[in-house]
């Protein structure tokens, strides 16, 4: 009983978000910032960072200090839209599932 009961909460946890970042997290680590935006806000500052490997992160941090919210993820290009796939489905409902970089600016707009 024991060892069904180990089995199915593995298998649980491997197919929650935490558990599909925990397979990419040593490449998403590795690779490196593309590009990356700032919004600074009163307390929290907010930072959207485009990586290697088609990964991104949308993380918020208290007076330049140490992260106190993570969201990374994957995304795909569709003409020049980014599709975002978030691994924790909190950071879909902050930020949308697209974006759009305006070059010129060096601004991105995030939308649903």
């Amino acid at each position: 009983m024991k060892y069904t009961l180990s089995v199915i909460i593995i298998f649980i946890l491997s197919c929650s978000p935490a558990g599909k970042f925990n397979k990419d997290k040593a490449l998403f680590d590795s690779s490196a910032i593309q590009q990356s935006f700032r919004s600074v806000a009163d307390m929290n500052d907010s930072y959207f960072e485009i990586r290697e490997n088609n990964f991104f992160e949308f993380y918020r941090q208290l007076f330049d200090s140490v992260k106190n919210s993570s969201y990374p993820g994957k995304y795909t290009k569709n003409g020049d839209t980014l599709i975002l796939h978030f691994y924790n489905k909190k950071g879909k409902e902050l930020l949308g599932s697209k974006a759009l970089i305006i070059e010129k600016k060096n601004e991105i707009v995030f939308f649903r």
